[in-house]
Protein backbone atom coordinates (compact mmCIF):
# COMPACT_ATOMS: atom_id res chain seq x y z
CA UNK A 1 0.00 0.00 0.00
CA UNK A 2 1.45 3.73 -1.03
CA UNK A 3 0.39 6.03 1.83
CA UNK A 4 1.02 10.09 0.87
CA UNK A 5 0.15 13.19 3.01
CA UNK A 6 -1.10 16.24 0.92
CA UNK A 7 -1.52 19.66 2.08
CA UNK A 8 -2.57 22.66 0.69
CA UNK A 9 -4.50 26.10 1.73
CA UNK A 10 -7.90 24.64 1.75
CA UNK A 11 -9.43 21.00 0.88
CA UNK A 12 -10.57 21.23 -2.32
CA UNK A 13 -6.70 21.41 -3.87
CA UNK A 14 -6.05 19.04 -1.84
CA UNK A 15 -8.11 16.41 -2.39
CA UNK A 16 -7.29 17.43 -6.58
CA UNK A 17 -3.78 17.10 -5.59
CA UNK A 18 -4.93 13.55 -4.37
CA UNK A 19 -6.90 12.25 -7.24
CA UNK A 20 -4.07 13.39 -9.50
CA UNK A 21 -1.11 11.59 -7.49
CA UNK A 22 -3.08 8.61 -6.70
CA UNK A 23 -5.79 8.12 -8.32
CA UNK A 24 -9.60 8.17 -8.04
CA UNK A 25 -10.08 4.78 -5.86
CA UNK A 26 -7.49 6.38 -3.14
CA UNK A 27 -8.82 5.84 0.15
CA UNK A 28 -8.64 9.07 2.59
CA UNK A 29 -7.61 8.03 5.91
CA UNK A 30 -7.62 11.31 7.61
CA UNK A 31 -7.82 14.91 7.61
CA UNK A 32 -6.35 17.80 9.27
CA UNK A 33 -6.03 21.76 10.14
CA UNK A 34 -2.53 22.65 10.23
CA UNK A 35 -2.26 26.15 12.67
CA UNK A 36 0.62 28.32 11.47
CA UNK A 37 3.41 28.78 14.26
CA UNK A 38 3.50 31.22 16.40
CA UNK A 39 3.33 34.99 13.91
CA UNK A 40 6.16 37.19 13.62
CA UNK A 41 5.88 40.43 14.08
CA UNK A 42 4.73 41.88 10.82
CA UNK A 43 3.81 38.63 9.14
CA UNK A 44 0.82 36.43 9.21
CA UNK A 45 0.47 32.82 8.12
CA UNK A 46 -2.43 31.54 7.27
CA UNK A 47 -4.01 28.22 8.15
CA UNK A 48 -3.76 25.00 5.91
CA UNK A 49 -5.24 21.48 5.82
CA UNK A 50 -3.46 18.27 5.47
CA UNK A 51 -4.91 14.89 3.84
CA UNK A 52 -3.21 11.58 4.43
CA UNK A 53 -4.33 8.96 2.01
CA UNK A 54 -3.69 6.10 0.42
CA UNK A 55 -3.88 3.42 -2.23
CA UNK A 56 -3.38 -0.91 -2.79
CA UNK A 57 -0.61 -0.37 -5.68
CA UNK A 58 1.22 2.72 -6.42
CA UNK A 59 -1.00 4.87 -9.55
CA UNK A 60 0.82 5.93 -12.32
CA UNK A 61 0.96 9.82 -12.24
CA UNK A 62 -1.51 11.30 -14.81
CA UNK A 63 0.32 13.78 -17.07
CA UNK A 64 -0.52 17.51 -16.98
CA UNK A 65 -1.43 17.69 -20.61
CA UNK A 66 -3.77 15.25 -20.57
CA UNK A 67 -5.63 15.93 -17.75
CA UNK A 68 -9.45 17.75 -17.83
CA UNK A 69 -10.23 20.69 -15.30
CA UNK A 70 -12.59 20.39 -12.98
CA UNK A 71 -15.62 22.48 -12.83
CA UNK A 72 -16.27 24.05 -10.02
CA UNK A 73 -19.43 22.17 -9.32
CA UNK A 74 -17.87 19.04 -9.74
CA UNK A 75 -14.90 20.52 -6.64
CA UNK A 76 -17.74 21.30 -4.45
CA UNK A 77 -19.49 17.82 -5.10
CA UNK A 78 -16.42 16.07 -4.37
CA UNK A 79 -15.59 18.11 -1.05
CA UNK A 80 -18.79 17.55 0.66
CA UNK A 81 -18.75 13.33 -0.67
CA UNK A 82 -15.43 13.39 0.85
CA UNK A 83 -16.44 15.39 4.60
CA UNK A 84 -19.56 12.78 4.11
CA UNK A 85 -17.71 9.58 4.04
CA UNK A 86 -15.44 10.90 7.18
CA UNK A 87 -18.59 11.08 9.52
CA UNK A 88 -19.66 8.27 11.40
CA UNK A 89 -22.86 6.52 11.69
CA UNK A 90 -23.42 8.51 14.81
CA UNK A 91 -22.20 11.61 13.53
CA UNK A 92 -24.61 11.02 10.41
CA UNK A 93 -27.38 10.30 12.66
CA UNK A 94 -26.98 13.33 14.11
CA UNK A 95 -26.80 15.67 11.33
CA UNK A 96 -30.23 13.90 10.34
CA UNK A 97 -31.76 15.38 13.40
CA UNK A 98 -32.50 12.08 15.58
CA UNK A 99 -32.02 11.29 19.34
CA UNK A 100 -28.83 10.09 20.96
CA UNK A 101 -30.92 7.12 21.99
CA UNK A 102 -31.93 6.76 18.17
CA UNK A 103 -28.58 6.11 17.48
CA UNK A 104 -27.89 2.51 18.48
CA UNK A 105 -30.86 1.31 16.09
CA UNK A 106 -29.99 3.57 13.15
CA UNK A 107 -26.69 1.98 13.30
CA UNK A 108 -28.18 -1.40 13.26
CA UNK A 109 -30.99 -0.43 10.71
CA UNK A 110 -28.30 0.79 8.00
CA UNK A 111 -25.98 -1.99 8.77
CA UNK A 112 -28.63 -4.05 7.54
CA UNK A 113 -28.92 -2.61 4.38
CA UNK A 114 -31.65 0.31 5.24
CA UNK A 115 -31.20 3.49 3.27
CA UNK A 116 -29.82 6.08 5.35
CA UNK A 117 -32.48 8.87 4.76
CA UNK A 118 -35.28 5.96 4.96
CA UNK A 119 -34.10 5.00 8.56
CA UNK A 120 -34.06 8.53 9.49
CA UNK A 121 -37.43 9.38 8.34
CA UNK A 122 -38.70 5.59 10.19
CA UNK A 123 -36.98 6.77 13.53
CA UNK A 124 -38.37 10.13 13.34
CA UNK A 125 -41.97 8.83 13.22
CA UNK A 126 -41.37 6.38 15.22
CA UNK A 127 -40.71 9.50 17.87
CA UNK A 128 -43.47 11.74 16.89
CA UNK A 129 -45.75 8.30 17.42
CA UNK A 130 -44.15 7.42 20.94
CA UNK A 131 -42.61 10.52 22.51
CA UNK A 132 -44.11 9.80 25.68
CA UNK A 133 -42.58 5.77 26.00
CA UNK A 134 -38.62 6.39 27.68
CA UNK A 135 -35.81 6.85 25.81
CA UNK A 136 -33.50 3.76 25.31
CA UNK A 137 -32.53 2.13 22.29
CA UNK A 138 -34.35 -1.47 23.36
CA UNK A 139 -37.39 0.15 22.86
CA UNK A 140 -36.64 2.12 20.25
CA UNK A 141 -35.71 -0.99 18.30
CA UNK A 142 -39.20 -2.58 19.09
CA UNK A 143 -40.82 0.28 18.69
CA UNK A 144 -39.44 0.73 14.95
CA UNK A 145 -40.49 -2.78 14.39
CA UNK A 146 -43.38 -2.28 15.10
CA UNK A 147 -43.69 0.78 12.57
CA UNK A 148 -41.73 -1.06 9.42
CA UNK A 149 -44.08 -3.59 10.18
CA UNK A 150 -47.06 -1.41 9.10
CA UNK A 151 -45.73 0.27 6.11
CA UNK A 152 -43.87 -2.63 4.82
CA UNK A 153 -46.66 -4.11 1.99
CA UNK A 154 -47.08 -7.89 1.89
CA UNK A 155 -50.02 -9.18 -0.10
CA UNK A 156 -49.08 -12.86 0.66
CA UNK A 157 -50.21 -15.76 -1.34
CA UNK A 158 -51.82 -16.01 -4.99
CA UNK A 159 -55.73 -15.58 -4.17
CA UNK A 160 -57.63 -17.73 -6.37
CA UNK A 161 -60.87 -16.17 -8.32
CA UNK A 162 -63.75 -17.35 -7.44
CA UNK A 163 -64.94 -18.17 -11.53
CA UNK A 164 -62.29 -19.08 -13.97
CA UNK A 165 -59.18 -19.57 -13.64
CA UNK A 166 -56.51 -17.15 -12.08
CA UNK A 167 -53.79 -15.99 -14.70
CA UNK A 168 -50.45 -15.40 -13.00
CA UNK A 169 -46.91 -14.53 -14.76
CA UNK A 170 -43.59 -14.13 -13.47
CA UNK A 171 -40.84 -11.96 -15.39
CA UNK A 172 -37.64 -10.72 -14.52
CA UNK A 173 -33.87 -11.10 -15.09
CA UNK A 174 -32.18 -13.80 -16.58
CA UNK A 175 -31.24 -16.06 -13.77
CA UNK A 176 -33.23 -15.19 -10.66
CA UNK A 177 -34.90 -18.57 -10.34
CA UNK A 178 -38.24 -17.77 -12.60
CA UNK A 179 -38.92 -21.39 -13.97
CA UNK A 180 -37.69 -23.23 -10.59
CA UNK A 181 -40.45 -20.63 -8.46
CA UNK A 182 -42.82 -21.57 -10.88
CA UNK A 183 -42.83 -24.96 -10.30
CA UNK A 184 -42.84 -24.80 -6.27
CA UNK A 185 -45.69 -22.55 -6.53
CA UNK A 186 -47.56 -25.18 -8.90
CA UNK A 187 -46.85 -27.99 -6.28
CA UNK A 188 -48.32 -25.77 -3.51
CA UNK A 189 -51.76 -25.41 -5.20
CA UNK A 190 -51.59 -28.60 -7.10
CA UNK A 191 -50.22 -30.90 -4.59
CA UNK A 192 -50.24 -29.88 -1.26
CA UNK A 193 -53.97 -28.05 -1.52
CA UNK A 194 -55.67 -30.15 -4.38
CA UNK A 195 -56.15 -27.43 -6.73
CA UNK A 196 -56.16 -27.90 -10.72
CA UNK A 197 -53.36 -25.90 -12.67
CA UNK A 198 -51.67 -25.46 -15.50
CA UNK A 199 -48.26 -24.26 -16.79
CA UNK A 200 -47.24 -22.15 -19.69
CA UNK A 201 -44.06 -21.27 -20.96
CA UNK A 202 -43.52 -18.22 -23.17
CA UNK A 203 -39.85 -18.94 -23.16
CA UNK A 204 -38.96 -20.13 -26.61
CA UNK A 205 -35.26 -19.30 -26.48
CA UNK A 206 -34.31 -22.20 -23.71
CA UNK A 207 -35.27 -25.46 -24.70
CA UNK A 208 -33.61 -26.34 -20.95
CA UNK A 209 -36.63 -24.09 -19.18
CA UNK A 210 -39.55 -26.19 -20.98
CA UNK A 211 -37.57 -29.26 -20.57
CA UNK A 212 -37.23 -28.23 -17.25
CA UNK A 213 -40.83 -27.73 -16.61
CA UNK A 214 -42.20 -30.70 -18.35
CA UNK A 215 -40.20 -32.71 -15.99
CA UNK A 216 -41.76 -31.41 -12.73
CA UNK A 217 -44.89 -31.33 -14.60
CA UNK A 218 -45.12 -35.12 -14.89
CA UNK A 219 -43.92 -35.66 -11.35
CA UNK A 220 -47.02 -33.32 -9.99
CA UNK A 221 -49.44 -34.32 -13.02
CA UNK A 222 -49.67 -31.13 -14.08
CA UNK A 223 -50.14 -30.03 -18.06
CA UNK A 224 -47.30 -27.91 -19.39
CA UNK A 225 -47.27 -26.22 -22.27
CA UNK A 226 -45.54 -23.85 -24.68
CA UNK A 227 -46.88 -20.41 -26.23
CA UNK A 228 -45.05 -18.84 -28.98
CA UNK A 229 -47.02 -16.18 -29.55
CA UNK A 230 -50.33 -14.15 -27.95
CA UNK A 231 -53.06 -16.05 -30.05
CA UNK A 232 -51.44 -19.31 -29.04
CA UNK A 233 -51.40 -18.60 -25.57
CA UNK A 234 -55.03 -17.21 -26.11
CA UNK A 235 -55.87 -20.66 -27.09
CA UNK A 236 -53.81 -22.60 -24.67
CA UNK A 237 -55.75 -20.78 -21.58
CA UNK A 238 -59.32 -21.19 -23.50
CA UNK A 239 -58.24 -25.24 -23.02
CA UNK A 240 -57.59 -24.83 -19.84
CA UNK A 241 -60.50 -22.67 -18.43
CA UNK A 242 -61.59 -25.62 -16.04
CA UNK A 243 -58.19 -24.96 -14.31
CA UNK A 244 -57.83 -22.96 -10.60
CA UNK A 245 -54.62 -21.66 -11.50
CA UNK A 246 -52.16 -21.29 -14.97
CA UNK A 247 -48.99 -20.42 -14.13
CA UNK A 248 -46.58 -18.36 -16.79
CA UNK A 249 -42.81 -18.65 -17.22
CA UNK A 250 -41.16 -16.14 -19.24
CA UNK A 251 -38.08 -15.24 -20.90
CA UNK A 252 -35.37 -13.99 -18.49
CA UNK A 253 -34.24 -10.30 -20.22
CA UNK A 254 -31.32 -7.81 -19.51
CA UNK A 255 -32.85 -4.96 -18.01
CA UNK A 256 -32.03 -2.54 -20.87
CA UNK A 257 -33.97 -4.51 -23.17
CA UNK A 258 -36.82 -2.17 -22.85
CA UNK A 259 -38.69 -3.62 -25.84
CA UNK A 260 -39.16 -7.37 -24.34
CA UNK A 261 -41.32 -5.36 -21.38
CA UNK A 262 -43.63 -4.39 -24.48
CA UNK A 263 -43.84 -7.37 -26.29
CA UNK A 264 -45.08 -9.24 -23.32
CA UNK A 265 -48.06 -6.33 -22.30
CA UNK A 266 -49.26 -7.15 -25.78
CA UNK A 267 -49.53 -10.76 -25.13
CA UNK A 268 -51.05 -10.42 -21.69
CA UNK A 269 -53.03 -7.66 -22.80
CA UNK A 270 -54.51 -10.30 -25.44
CA UNK A 271 -55.41 -12.59 -22.62
CA UNK A 272 -56.71 -9.75 -20.25
CA UNK A 273 -56.20 -10.38 -16.30
CA UNK A 274 -52.85 -11.31 -15.91
CA UNK A 275 -51.33 -10.95 -12.45
CA UNK A 276 -47.47 -9.80 -12.92
CA UNK A 277 -44.99 -10.83 -10.45
CA UNK A 278 -41.47 -9.40 -10.44
CA UNK A 279 -38.95 -12.11 -9.36
CA UNK A 280 -35.73 -10.68 -8.12
CA UNK A 281 -32.89 -12.07 -6.39
CA UNK A 282 -31.88 -10.83 -3.19
CA UNK A 283 -28.03 -11.35 -4.16
CA UNK A 284 -28.64 -8.52 -6.95
CA UNK A 285 -27.61 -5.08 -6.14
CA UNK A 286 -30.37 -2.32 -5.35
CA UNK A 287 -30.04 -0.82 -8.37
CA UNK A 288 -30.37 -3.57 -10.58
CA UNK A 289 -34.32 -4.09 -8.72
CA UNK A 290 -34.60 -0.79 -9.57
CA UNK A 291 -33.85 -0.77 -13.23
CA UNK A 292 -35.66 -4.08 -13.53
CA UNK A 293 -38.55 -2.63 -12.14
CA UNK A 294 -38.61 0.26 -14.45
CA UNK A 295 -37.93 -2.02 -17.19
CA UNK A 296 -41.55 -3.98 -16.86
CA UNK A 297 -43.43 -1.02 -14.86
CA UNK A 298 -45.10 -0.01 -18.83
CA UNK A 299 -46.88 -3.34 -18.56
CA UNK A 300 -48.09 -3.07 -15.08
CA UNK A 301 -46.63 -5.01 -11.99
CA UNK A 302 -48.58 -6.37 -9.47
CA UNK A 303 -46.30 -8.07 -6.88
CA UNK A 304 -42.53 -8.63 -6.54
CA UNK A 305 -40.96 -12.42 -5.87
CA UNK A 306 -37.66 -12.47 -4.09
CA UNK A 307 -36.15 -15.18 -4.63
CA UNK A 308 -32.23 -17.37 -3.14
CA UNK A 309 -33.15 -16.00 0.19
CA UNK A 310 -30.34 -18.21 1.75
CA UNK A 311 -27.69 -16.87 -0.19
CA UNK A 312 -28.51 -13.33 0.87
CA UNK A 313 -26.06 -11.16 3.06
CA UNK A 314 -27.90 -8.04 2.96
CA UNK A 315 -31.75 -7.85 3.09
CA UNK A 316 -32.27 -4.40 3.64
CA UNK A 317 -32.86 -3.64 -0.02
CA UNK A 318 -36.14 -5.84 0.02
CA UNK A 319 -37.55 -2.85 2.62
CA UNK A 320 -36.04 0.44 0.44
CA UNK A 321 -36.86 -1.17 -2.80
CA UNK A 322 -40.99 -2.32 -1.85
CA UNK A 323 -41.85 0.73 0.38
CA UNK A 324 -40.35 3.30 -1.81
CA UNK A 325 -42.47 1.89 -5.17
CA UNK A 326 -45.45 0.87 -2.78
CA UNK A 327 -44.79 -2.86 -4.77
CA UNK A 328 -46.18 -5.63 -1.85
CA UNK A 329 -43.94 -8.91 -1.59
CA UNK A 330 -45.73 -12.08 -2.45
CA UNK A 331 -43.45 -15.24 -1.59
CA UNK A 332 -39.49 -16.16 -0.88
CA UNK A 333 -38.00 -18.97 -2.02
CA UNK A 334 -34.51 -19.96 -0.31
CA UNK A 335 -33.45 -23.13 -2.35
CA UNK A 336 -33.78 -25.57 -5.05
CA UNK A 337 -36.64 -28.11 -3.17
CA UNK A 338 -39.88 -27.75 -4.93
CA UNK A 339 -41.90 -27.11 -2.84
CA UNK A 340 -40.56 -26.61 0.35
CA UNK A 341 -38.24 -23.83 -0.45
CA UNK A 342 -41.42 -21.48 -0.82
CA UNK A 343 -42.83 -19.25 2.15
CA UNK A 344 -45.44 -16.58 1.87
CA UNK A 345 -43.76 -13.17 2.38
CA UNK A 346 -44.81 -11.47 5.97
CA UNK A 347 -43.22 -8.39 7.43
CA UNK A 348 -42.19 -9.84 10.77
CA UNK A 349 -39.73 -11.95 8.27
CA UNK A 350 -38.48 -9.16 6.54
CA UNK A 351 -37.79 -6.85 10.03
CA UNK A 352 -36.53 -10.46 11.23
CA UNK A 353 -33.64 -10.08 8.78
CA UNK A 354 -32.69 -6.71 8.79
CA UNK A 355 -32.30 -7.03 12.17
CA UNK A 356 -30.61 -9.96 12.70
Amino acid sequence: MRIRKFTASNYSIALQEVKQELGADALILSTRSIKPPSPIAGKKEATRVEITAAVEFAAPVVEPEIQVEDKPENKDADLKSLIFSLLSQTDRAQSMGLMPHQFDTFSRLVEGGLDEKLASKILKKALEQNSEQSADSHNESLKVMNLMKRVLPCKGEIDLNINGPKIVAFVGPTGVGKTTTVAKIAAEYALRRGKKVAIVSLDTYRLGAVDQLRIYGEIMEVPVEVAGGKEELRQIIANHKDKDLILIDTTGRSHQDKDYSRQLKEVFDAVGGVETHLVLSVTAQEKLFTATYHQFSSMGVDRVLFTKLDEGLNFGSLFNFSVRNRLPISYFTSGQQVPEDLEVARPERVISLIFN
